[in-house]
């Protein structure tokens, strides 16, 4: 069986990125007699870009979870898609992936989407607005702090308290 029948046949049942990367690095440097030739040149030299060098090769797994973190985006943009209606409506009790739990026995479309949320939040931020949607101890809202949470102790404070009440409704500033 050639390499490239074996990585296309693998590649449909159950995905392990190792032995895949282990398949296309051993496509590109070949073997002899089960031997490994030596690889002169690193893989994250082959996966670097072009103009630093490298063959532009992409790591499989970053490009999935790339592909999967525009589909999060997706449902996050677009609620009214036919995927995103049904995705959410089975997974996200609240409507939000952001907030969403795997649940059990999730779908493959569903458990890739879920993990590619870490690359989805990664980048994306949370607009205040009014704050009557925004909860001040549970959403990550603040700029400037790694996980963008509110980093005192809350104290007495009501933990589904929301932006709007720190803020004085008449002149649109902190309370």
């Amino acid at each position: 069986m050639s390499v490239y029948t074996e990585i296309c046949a693998y590649s449909l049942g159950n995905l392990d990125r190792d032995k895949l990367k282990a398949l296309i690095s051993g496509f590109w440097w070949g073997s002899k007699d089960g031997k490994r030739n030596i690889p002169w040149v690193a893989w994250k030299k082959l996966c670097a870009p072009k103009c630093y060098g490298g063959l532009g090769f992409r790591e499989l797994h970053k490009f999935n979870m790339a592909l999967l973190g525009k589909q999060a985006w997706r449902l996050l943009t677009n609620r009214e898609c036919l995927m995103a209606r049904v995705l959410l409506g089975k997974y996200c009790a609240d409507g939000s992936v952001i907030n969403a739990d795997l649940g059990r026995n999730p779908s493959s479309t569903w458990r890739g989407i879920w993990e590619a949320r870490t690359v989805l939040l990664k980048g994306v931020r949370r607009r205040v607005g009014d704050g009557l949607s925004t909860r001040v101890w549970k959403d990550p809202w603040i700029s400037g702090t790694q996980t963008r949470r509110v980093l005192s102790p809350r104290g007495q404070a009501d933990e589904d308290m929301v932006v709007a009440d720190l803020m004085d409704g008449s002149s649109h500033g902190w309370n």
